[in-house]
Order: structure tokens, then C-alpha cells, then sequence
């Protein structure tokens, strides 16, 4: 059965006419006000003229009035005859003037209508084009509905030769399909004698992923404790190659204290040393990496006030020998040393954490204390700076020894080693080597680059 296809619409050529003739008879009606408003126009033209050629002979009339005053009976009469026409005259002015205005009015009202007329042309003139456009877009959709039917026609007597092609192929394919079923029966019977096989293989390779499973699980615990050696080692051998000078790197649990004074960017007030706070950074690290029997550590800043730049303050820090030095180093590196030096407040920040298991601290500091309790306001005021700086440094050692580091049963005191870095006077050196030697520690102090 042939499919027929109607072409669809939206305006069909009906209703383009009814539209075209609307719009003619709306131009018609218009065109004949028009006509009209003219011809009222003209009349209201002939009553004024006649009005004006009126008023004129008027004039005269009164004129020739006046100049025949002496003859009173004609005058009389002719007075009687001028007034008559006079007052004919002003009721057909006053009708000429209502008549002039009710056209005047008419005329107005017809330019109104013709201007909402010329609105409405305009309008309908815009529709009939829009009318036309979409009248030329469906004729041109209707030619390509059509010029796809076609198509579609062509397509489908194609796909009909194609059915019948593909009827014959199913059957050919039909009889194979028969044939390789009995094919297929004839290799069932190999097929299951195939899969008992692979089941015993199966069988087979499952005990053997199980000893490789075993093997590789032996094989991980021998490499992480061939790394853990490894470790042990490298960490030995930093021990051996980075030690310093004086000083038997060890401890467990451990503080570093890092003098970050204004000082510790300066060789003396007026000679900046822009490499030494990178050396006590650097320091630092070594020192870190080189802690075989490291487990926990702290590192505490300290001028005018403490801080703890890696955090947890207060508290352990669990040592990790792949990134704890280098997370230090990286800190360090973003601090500005500044201010004067608090070792008071320093060593009373660390000795919170001898409850805690505190067993070695690392000073690594430049001079002596120049702030901190152990003064008295007299002393504050009138003694030069080195000269309180070496009673602050006699309190500290006090301290160390009637109270912080003091001898508890059970327990050994914490070990205290010092580094000294590019430092000018004897004075600081012996104030070092003294906090190192009253607290078993050791002091090495580090030459000028």
C-alpha cells in the first residue's frame, strides 16, 4: 500500500485572500473619507468667500447710507432694506460660521480617522508582507516535504529489493545453520572431554598462585626488613660521618632549642653574616638526621618569647627519619630571626616536657641571655649589657641545677649539649661550654665560613 504524505500548514492561499480583500476594502472606505473631508473642506471655503464678498457690499450699503442721509424717505426705505438684507445677511453669516465649524470639527475628526487609517494600513501592509514571507517559507517547505517523499519512496522500493535479498540470505543461511548444528554436535562430545581437562589445570593452578601468594607475602616482609636495615644503617652511618667534634650525638626523646635573636643574622652590630641562620638551619637537620635512637623530638624557638614553628605545642612530635629534618629545615627557613635573646623563658618551655620522658636537649644559640627574669629593677636600670647578661646566664645555671635539672630519684638528669655559632666573645663561649659540662652534655662551637 502506497503511503501518502499531506503536506502540512499553517496558512493555506483562502485565507491570504480573505486577508488581501479585508485589507483593500479598508483602503476603499479610507480613500472615500477622504473624498468626502475634501469636498466639505471646499464647501466651507465657498460659504467664507461668500461671507467676505457679503461684509464687503455691507460696507458699501452703509457707506451710500451715510452719503444719502439728506433724502430721508428713500433713505428711510432704503435703511428699512439695507437693515432687512443686513440682518439676512449676519443669520446667514452666523449659519456660514456654524457651518465652517462643524466642518472644521468634521475635518478634524477625518484626519484622526485617517491617521488611525494610515496606522492601520501600515499594520495590515506589515501583515500582508510577514503573509507572504510565511506563504514563500511553506511553499518552500512543501516543495522540500515533497522532494523528501520522494526520497523516502525511492528509499523504500531500495529497501524492499533489500528485504528480498536478505529473505534469500536468510534462507542459505537457515540451511549452513542446520548443518553446523550437526557440526556443533559432533565437537560437544570433545568439548566436554576439553572442560574436565581444564578443570584438573584449573585445579593445578590455583595450589600454585596459592605457594606464590605465600612466596610474595615472604618476599614483602624480607624487603621491608631489608629496608629497615638499610635504615638502621644509614642512619649509623650519618651517626659516624656527621657527628661533631666533642659531642656523642644521641637521645631519644629530645628537645632542640634554636636561638633565633636578632644576632643570629649578624657577625657583631654593624656586620651582617647573611649565612649564618642558614647554617643553623642546616645544623638543625644534620643534627636531626643524625639521632640513630630518635623517636620523639621538639623544636622551640626562642628571643624575646618561645614558639613552637612545627606545632603541637607542648607536646611530642613522633620522629620520622624520611621527612621530620626536612619539614624543619623548610620551617626554619621561612622564620626571620629578631629580637633579643630569653633563654630563661626557653629552657622553662622545654623542662615542661621532662615529666614527659625529656632525656637530651641540643642549645644552638650566639651569645648570652640579655633578657629574662633574674634582675632586679636596680640592676635592670644601671648595669651595662654585658654585665647583665652575665647575671641572667649565672641564674639560668642556678636554675639548672637547684631545680630543673635537678637530681630525681629514678631518674637521670637530662643531658644538655651546646652549639656555639660564629660567636665574638670569650664570655659566650665559656657560658656554653659551662651549661654543656654542669649538665653532662658536651659544646662544640662552630668556626666563621
Amino acid at each position: 500500500m502506497q503511503i501518502r504524505h499531506r503536506t502540512p500548514t499553517i496558512f493555506n492561499l483562502s485565507m491570504v485572500d480573505v486577508l488581501c480583500c479585508a485589507l483593500g476594502c479598508v483602503i476603499l472606505l479610507w480613500l472615500l473619507n477622504l473624498r468626502e473631508a475634501k469636498e466639505r473642506a471646499a464647501r466651507a471655503g465657498e460659504a467664507n468667500d461668500k461671507l467676505k464678498i457679503t461684509q464687503e457690499a455691507l460696507d458699501q450699503t452703509y457707506s451710500l447710507l451715510l452719503g444719502s442721509i439728506a433724502d430721508s424717505d428713500a433713505l428711510a426705505q432704503r435703511q428699512k432694506t439695507t437693515a432687512a438684507e443686513r440682518d439676512r445677511l449676519r443669520r446667514d453669516l452666523a449659519a456660514g460660521r456654524a457651518e465652517l465649524a462643524a466642518l472644521n470639527t468634521q475635518l478634524a475628526a477625518l484626519r484622526i480617522q485617517l491617521g488611525d487609517s494610515e496606522d492601520r494600513l501600515i499594520k495590515l501592509t506589515k501583515e500582508q508582507r510577514e503573509l507572504a514571507k510565511e506563504k514563500a517559507a511553506v511553499s518552500a517547505r512543501a516543495a522540500d516535504l515533497e522532494l523528501l517523499l520522494r526520497d523516502k519512496d525511492t528509499q523504500a522500493r531500495k529497501s524492499s529489493r533489500r528485504a528480498e535479498n536478505l529473505a534469500e540470505q536468510l534462507q542459505d543461511e537457515e540451511a549452513r545453520a542446520k548443518k553446523l548444528q550437526r557440526e556443533i554436535d559432533a565437537y560437544r562430545s570433545k568439548l566436554t572431554d576439553a572442560e574436565t581437562r581444564v578443570q584438573n589445570l584449573e585445579t593445578i593452578t590455583a595450589d600454585q598462585k596459592k605457594d606464590l601468594s605465600d612466596a610474595t607475602r615472604n618476599l614483602g616482609a624480607l624487603q621491608r626488613e631489608k629496608q629497615s636495615l638499610a635504615d638502621q644503617a644509614s642512619r649509623a652511618l650519618a651517626a659516624v660521618e656527621n657527628r661533631f667534634e666533642g659531642i656523642a650525638l644521641a637521645g631519644r626523646r629530645v628537645v632542640f632549642l634554636v636561638d633565633m635573636s636578632g644576632s643570629m643574622e649578624l657577625v657583631d652590630e654593624k656586620t651582617a653574616a647573611p649565612n649564618k641562620w642558614l647554617g643553623v638551619r642546616e645544623t638543625l637537620s644534620k643534627v636531626m638526621r643524625s639521632l640513630t635512637d630518635l623517636s620523639k623530638f621538639q623544636v622551640i624557638l626562642f628571643s624575646d618569647k618561645v614558639s613552637y614553628p612545627l606545632g603541637n605545642d607542648g607536646r611530642w612530635i613522633d620522629y620520622d627519619p624520611k621527612t621530620s629534618a626536612d619539614q624543619a629545615l623548610k620551617t626554619l627557613s621561612q622564620t626571620k630571626p629578631t629580637g633579643p635573646t630569653d633563654m630563661y623563658s626557653a629552657f622553662e618551655a622545654a623542662f615542661r616536657l621532662r615529666d614527659l620522658g625529656l632525656d637530651t636537649i641540643y642549645v644552638l644559640s650566639d651569645g648570652l641571655p640579655n633578657i629574662g627574669p633574674g634582675l632586679t629593677p636596680e640592676q635592670e636600670n644601671n648595669l651595662k649589657e654585658t654585665e647583665r647578661s652575665e647575671l641572667l646566664a649565672r641564674h639560668i645555671r642556678n636554675l639548672l641545677r637547684r631545680n630543673w635539672n635537678r637530681e630525681i630519684a629514678g631518674r637521670p638528669r637530662v643531658r644538655i649539649n651546646t652549639i656555639g655559632f660564629f660567636y665574638e666573645s670569650p664570655d659566650v663561649g665559656a657560658f656554653l661550654w659551662a651549661l654543656a659540662r654542669e649538665n653532662d652534655g658536651s659544646f662544640v662551637g662552630m668556626s666563621k665560613p
